[in-house]
């Protein structure tokens, strides 16, 4: 009997980083089965059609999906094995830490308690937004409930800056929730 492959959620937030989830992709295929959920504003960098074609799983951009019985964030909260943000913006840390929910990715995020299933942000924002003591204290919050992080990187942003602030590398976000779901990538490749 064929073991049933984990269920990753993948909430992309509205940051020119959100094409880096195309290749984030890539690393966790082979392991996982993905659904990707949408903020509006991710839909301005990235199109839901570029992850149907990737994942082959209907795109969430909406909270009011008409073909669904019930509301889809909470079937995916009941199915998902882990969480993904990514990237996680300031605006969506601040909703997380709040419980502000209020488009698919925020309403997803009240919809998973971390303490039942990993739930992982992977922040991009510019570096004064990184160290703002706001986005520092929902951090904070966020990992005292039990919340994972990968962190962002320091280098060159798309706003012409240096510094922290950058999406942590594909690569290195897909080991760490393949660590999180106990996945051995060099056994469960296709």
């Amino acid at each position: 009997m064929a073991r049933r492959r984990p269920q990753v959620v993948i909430g992309v937030c509205g940051s020119i980083a959100a094409f880096k989830v195309a290749v984030l992709h890539k690393h966790l295929r082979d392991h996982v089965d993905c659904t990707v959920a949408m903020t509006p504003s991710a839909q301005q960098f990235v199109g839901a059609q570029t992850f149907l074609a990737l994942t082959g799983n209907p795109v969430i951009t909406s909270l009011w999906e008409p073909s669904y019985a019930k509301p889809k964030h909470i079937d995916l909260a009941d199915t998902l094995d882990l969480l993904l943000i990514a990237p996680a913006t300031a605006n969506i840390l601040g909703k997380a830490a709040h419980g502000i929910a209020d488009e698919a990715v925020s309403t997803l995020l009240m919809s998973v308690l971390p303490d039942e299933r990993p739930v992982v942000f992977a922040p991009a924002m510019n570096t004064r937004m990184w160290k703002h003591p706001a986005t520092r204290d929902n951090v904070k919050l966020l990992g005292k409930r039990g919340c994972h992080f990968v962190y962002p990187e320091s280098g060159d942003l798309a706003c012409g800056w240096q510094g922290e602030g950058r999406l942590a590398e594909p690569e290195v976000i897909a080991a760490h929730v393949l660590r999180l779901l106990k996945v051995d990538a060099k056994k469960t490749a296709r």
